[in-house]
């Protein structure tokens, strides 16, 4: 069972980190053959600032699975007097660019998604889930004792793009 929340604790870390890079110019997917035939594109897209993601582009982050995911992030359990307090990420892993756009950093301890915990495996599968139609994500750590907030707001694919800043 350990695993399992593992696991998809992983991903939503994975996904976030994956997210924040969308906003601008992200990476194209590895596979070509593992992608969405969406209406929209990255190269039709309008731009995003940072922190902004469009829903395809969070379900093209989504669908290749947890796999994928597993792949770039390396974490452990973190324990505070006993009881659970978070995932520590370890290391970054894969393409460098990857990352490149991310707040979050090796050492920081993922507390929550969205106000909800993740760890249980059936709390992370419901945040999980709920990423599908969540209107933003927003990613509670604490880095070095301090307790930060990542948000990425969603737009819908059919909305007209915010004024940039």
């Amino acid at each position: 069972m350990r695993t399992r929340n593992l696991l998809v604790s992983v991903c939503l870390i994975a996904l976030t980190h994956q997210l924040v890079s969308c906003g601008g110019s992200s990476p194209g997917p590895e596979d070509p053959s593992n992608t969405l035939n969406l209406p929209n594109s990255e190269q039709t897209a309008a731009p995003l600032p940072k922190g902004h993601v469009w829903r395809f582009q969070l379900m093209e982050v989504m669908s290749p699975g947890l796999g994928a995911f597993l792949q770039r992030v390396d974490v452990k359990e973190k324990l505070v007097g006993g009881a659970f307090y978070g995932f520590q990420l370890l290391a970054l892993n894969g393409d460098p660019e990857f990352w490149a756009n991310s707040e979050l950093a090796i050492g920081d301890v993922i507390k929550s998604v969205n106000g909800m915990p993740i760890g249980h495996y059936d709390e992370a599968f419901r945040v999980w889930q709920s990423l599908f139609t969540a209107p933003e994500i927003v990613v509670s750590y604490d880095r070095n004792g301090e307790l930060r907030e990542l948000r990425i707001v969603v737009h819908e694919d059919d909305e007209p793009p915010p004024a940039q800043p």
